[in-house]
């Protein structure tokens, strides 16, 4: 499956977030691509969202959309979305997605984000910034996975069981 991907950049992070993108050493250990990569073709919006698109089969083998790449972007990231990219029942899902061209289409508007971050670390950093937000499932329009929106519901974003979709129908 294709998700589109928010996400805004932790700032006490963004340094350390920059080498490691610029060093190759983002995602280190993650053995299914350069998470490295695709974070770099994302855009950046004025209010400071970074916006990619991510394969991933996770939720295929596990239930959970990007649940295997999470560590690694939430040590760097805040207040992720993962939003799939077009209707499940349209995707032909593994291991076609790697290289099915559905999401070429789709160009999130903005700076893109290796320039933004670039610029971001000479900005001051306040002090006393709000807490992010856990990640959220969006799923397509609204329908995510039993797990999806448990986990969703357990980070304070509610539970409202005409969305959760109890399997993901690819027919």
């Amino acid at each position: 499956m294709r998700y589109l991907i928010s996400a805004r950049v932790r700032p006490e992070r963004r340094s350390e977030l920059l080498r490691a993108l610029e060093g190759g050493k983002f995602g280190a250990g993650f053995p299914y691509g350069d998470l490295g990569k695709t974070l770099c073709e994302g855009r950046v919006d004025p209010s400071g969202t970074i916006r990619w698109v991510e394969v991933c089969y996770c939720r295929e083998f596990s239930g959970v959309a990007m649940v295997e790449e999470l560590p690694y972007f939430e040590e760097f990231l805040t207040d992720m979305t993962v939003t799939d990219a077009r209707s499940p029942r349209l995707c032909n899902g593994y291991p076609s997605c790697s290289t099915c061209d559905c999401t070429n289409k789709v160009r999130p508007k903005g700076e893109p984000f290796l320039d933004h971050l670039r610029k971001s670390i000479h900005e001051p950093t306040e002090e006393a910034l709000p807490p992010g937000r856990s990640t959220r499932w969006l799923g397509w329009r609204g329908a995510v996975t039993p797990e999806e929106e448990r986990r969703n519901q357990s980070a304070g974003y509610g539970l409202d069981k005409s969305r959760c979709a109890p399997e993901i129908d690819k027919s």
